[in-house]
Protein backbone atom coordinates (compact mmCIF):
# COMPACT_ATOMS: atom_id res chain seq x y z
CA UNK A 1 0.00 0.00 0.00
CA UNK A 2 1.50 3.39 -1.02
CA UNK A 3 1.93 6.72 1.71
CA UNK A 4 -1.33 8.37 1.71
CA UNK A 5 -1.08 12.37 3.31
CA UNK A 6 -3.30 12.85 5.35
CA UNK A 7 -6.43 14.39 3.42
CA UNK A 8 -6.92 17.59 6.36
CA UNK A 9 -2.99 17.84 6.35
CA UNK A 10 -1.52 21.36 5.42
CA UNK A 11 -1.60 20.73 1.54
CA UNK A 12 -5.28 20.78 1.61
CA UNK A 13 -5.88 24.33 3.06
CA UNK A 14 -3.34 26.16 0.55
CA UNK A 15 -0.82 28.48 1.28
CA UNK A 16 1.32 31.48 -0.67
CA UNK A 17 4.50 32.98 1.07
CA UNK A 18 3.57 35.09 3.56
CA UNK A 19 -0.17 33.98 4.60
CA UNK A 20 -2.24 31.76 3.19
CA UNK A 21 -4.86 31.37 0.16
CA UNK A 22 -7.67 28.79 -1.06
CA UNK A 23 -6.02 26.21 -3.25
CA UNK A 24 -7.01 27.11 -6.89
CA UNK A 25 -7.27 23.51 -7.69
CA UNK A 26 -8.56 20.62 -5.53
CA UNK A 27 -7.83 17.18 -7.05
CA UNK A 28 -6.09 15.70 -9.85
CA UNK A 29 -8.92 13.72 -11.93
CA UNK A 30 -6.49 12.89 -15.04
CA UNK A 31 -3.31 12.51 -16.45
CA UNK A 32 -3.43 13.26 -20.12
CA UNK A 33 -0.72 11.63 -22.54
CA UNK A 34 0.60 12.91 -25.87
CA UNK A 35 1.42 9.82 -28.07
CA UNK A 36 2.32 9.69 -31.75
CA UNK A 37 0.53 6.42 -32.67
CA UNK A 38 -2.64 5.24 -30.84
CA UNK A 39 -2.78 2.08 -31.51
CA UNK A 40 0.93 0.82 -30.15
CA UNK A 41 -0.02 3.29 -26.98
CA UNK A 42 -3.02 1.44 -26.72
CA UNK A 43 -1.67 -2.36 -26.54
CA UNK A 44 1.01 -1.03 -24.25
CA UNK A 45 -1.30 0.48 -21.76
CA UNK A 46 -4.34 -2.32 -22.17
CA UNK A 47 -1.51 -5.10 -22.40
CA UNK A 48 1.48 -4.56 -20.46
CA UNK A 49 0.29 -2.06 -17.90
CA UNK A 50 -3.42 -3.55 -17.68
CA UNK A 51 -4.99 -0.44 -17.73
CA UNK A 52 -8.68 -0.49 -19.52
CA UNK A 53 -10.80 -1.25 -21.22
CA UNK A 54 -10.30 2.35 -23.41
CA UNK A 55 -13.07 4.28 -25.23
CA UNK A 56 -11.17 5.73 -28.12
CA UNK A 57 -12.69 8.85 -29.56
CA UNK A 58 -11.74 11.40 -32.54
CA UNK A 59 -11.96 15.17 -31.62
CA UNK A 60 -13.07 16.94 -35.17
CA UNK A 61 -15.33 19.74 -36.23
CA UNK A 62 -18.64 19.41 -36.54
CA UNK A 63 -18.65 17.92 -32.95
CA UNK A 64 -15.78 19.86 -31.63
CA UNK A 65 -16.26 23.47 -31.81
CA UNK A 66 -14.99 26.75 -30.07
CA UNK A 67 -10.94 25.63 -30.89
CA UNK A 68 -8.47 28.46 -30.12
CA UNK A 69 -4.84 28.47 -29.58
CA UNK A 70 -3.58 30.86 -27.25
CA UNK A 71 -6.58 33.24 -28.01
CA UNK A 72 -6.81 32.72 -32.12
CA UNK A 73 -9.47 30.79 -33.75
CA UNK A 74 -8.02 27.71 -34.74
CA UNK A 75 -9.21 24.36 -36.37
CA UNK A 76 -7.86 20.90 -34.69
CA UNK A 77 -8.04 17.49 -34.58
CA UNK A 78 -7.63 14.57 -32.46
CA UNK A 79 -8.12 10.96 -31.78
CA UNK A 80 -8.16 10.40 -27.86
CA UNK A 81 -8.68 7.25 -25.32
CA UNK A 82 -9.75 7.41 -22.30
CA UNK A 83 -9.68 4.78 -19.46
CA UNK A 84 -10.09 4.54 -15.68
CA UNK A 85 -8.15 3.12 -12.56
CA UNK A 86 -10.14 3.73 -9.56
CA UNK A 87 -10.75 7.80 -9.63
CA UNK A 88 -7.99 8.55 -11.88
CA UNK A 89 -9.20 9.08 -16.08
CA UNK A 90 -5.97 7.95 -18.09
CA UNK A 91 -5.97 10.12 -21.39
CA UNK A 92 -4.27 9.15 -24.59
CA UNK A 93 -4.04 11.83 -27.07
CA UNK A 94 -2.64 11.79 -30.82
CA UNK A 95 -3.09 14.79 -32.48
CA UNK A 96 -4.23 14.39 -36.20
CA UNK A 97 -4.48 17.47 -37.94
CA UNK A 98 -4.04 21.61 -37.46
CA UNK A 99 -1.78 22.82 -35.27
CA UNK A 100 -1.81 22.36 -31.59
CA UNK A 101 -0.20 22.37 -28.24
CA UNK A 102 -0.20 18.17 -28.51
CA UNK A 103 2.00 18.73 -31.52
CA UNK A 104 4.31 21.34 -29.61
CA UNK A 105 5.09 18.81 -26.84
CA UNK A 106 6.11 15.91 -29.18
CA UNK A 107 7.95 18.57 -30.79
CA UNK A 108 9.91 19.63 -27.97
CA UNK A 109 9.81 17.22 -25.58
CA UNK A 110 8.68 13.52 -27.61
CA UNK A 111 6.14 11.74 -26.10
CA UNK A 112 4.85 11.61 -22.35
CA UNK A 113 3.02 13.04 -19.86
CA UNK A 114 1.64 16.26 -21.52
CA UNK A 115 -0.91 17.70 -18.62
CA UNK A 116 -2.54 17.21 -15.68
CA UNK A 117 -7.13 17.90 -15.31
CA UNK A 118 -7.95 19.20 -12.09
CA UNK A 119 -11.00 19.73 -10.49
CA UNK A 120 -11.67 23.36 -9.14
CA UNK A 121 -13.94 23.39 -7.09
CA UNK A 122 -17.29 25.68 -6.72
CA UNK A 123 -15.88 28.37 -9.11
CA UNK A 124 -17.47 28.28 -12.98
CA UNK A 125 -14.92 27.77 -15.33
CA UNK A 126 -14.71 32.17 -16.54
CA UNK A 127 -14.07 32.18 -12.73
CA UNK A 128 -11.32 29.78 -12.97
CA UNK A 129 -9.96 30.80 -16.71
CA UNK A 130 -9.99 34.56 -14.75
CA UNK A 131 -7.72 33.38 -11.80
CA UNK A 132 -5.62 30.74 -13.62
CA UNK A 133 -4.90 34.35 -16.13
CA UNK A 134 -4.47 36.73 -13.14
CA UNK A 135 -1.87 34.64 -12.08
CA UNK A 136 0.04 34.77 -15.57
CA UNK A 137 -1.32 31.15 -16.71
CA UNK A 138 -3.58 32.51 -20.20
CA UNK A 139 -5.73 29.78 -22.00
CA UNK A 140 -3.02 28.13 -24.36
CA UNK A 141 -5.65 26.08 -26.13
CA UNK A 142 -9.30 25.28 -25.94
CA UNK A 143 -12.50 23.77 -27.19
CA UNK A 144 -15.80 22.24 -27.35
CA UNK A 145 -16.80 18.58 -27.28
CA UNK A 146 -20.67 18.13 -28.17
CA UNK A 147 -21.29 20.65 -24.89
CA UNK A 148 -17.99 19.91 -23.01
CA UNK A 149 -16.15 22.89 -22.10
CA UNK A 150 -12.12 22.31 -21.75
CA UNK A 151 -9.45 24.42 -21.64
CA UNK A 152 -5.55 23.99 -20.59
CA UNK A 153 -3.37 26.66 -19.03
CA UNK A 154 0.23 28.41 -20.22
CA UNK A 155 1.19 26.50 -16.63
CA UNK A 156 4.12 24.19 -18.48
CA UNK A 157 6.78 27.19 -18.04
CA UNK A 158 6.62 27.92 -14.41
CA UNK A 159 5.09 24.51 -13.27
CA UNK A 160 6.58 22.14 -15.96
CA UNK A 161 3.63 20.79 -16.83
CA UNK A 162 0.11 21.98 -18.12
CA UNK A 163 -3.14 22.47 -16.19
CA UNK A 164 -6.62 21.28 -18.06
CA UNK A 165 -10.00 21.91 -16.46
CA UNK A 166 -13.20 20.70 -18.20
CA UNK A 167 -16.75 21.52 -17.63
CA UNK A 168 -19.89 19.77 -18.47
CA UNK A 169 -23.45 21.04 -18.11
CA UNK A 170 -25.18 19.32 -15.03
CA UNK A 171 -26.84 15.69 -16.57
CA UNK A 172 -23.71 16.24 -19.25
CA UNK A 173 -23.15 12.19 -20.60
CA UNK A 174 -20.21 10.76 -22.85
CA UNK A 175 -21.12 9.91 -26.26
CA UNK A 176 -20.77 6.19 -27.23
CA UNK A 177 -16.98 6.16 -28.34
CA UNK A 178 -15.92 5.11 -32.06
CA UNK A 179 -14.91 1.92 -30.48
CA UNK A 180 -14.07 0.32 -27.48
CA UNK A 181 -9.89 -1.01 -27.18
CA UNK A 182 -9.26 -4.16 -26.60
CA UNK A 183 -13.24 -4.73 -25.90
CA UNK A 184 -16.19 -3.23 -24.12
CA UNK A 185 -16.40 -4.01 -20.67
CA UNK A 186 -18.00 -7.11 -19.71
Amino acid sequence: MGVVDHPGGPASRGCRKGGSMAPLVQNITQVGIVVRDMDRALDQYANKLGVGPWRVYTYAPPKLTGMRIRGVETPYSMKLALAWTRDMMWELIQPLEGPSIYQEFLRDHGEGIHHVMVDYGDRTLAETTAEFTARGWPPVMEGNYLGSQFAYYETEGSLTTTIEVRYSEPGWQRPEPDYWYPAPPG
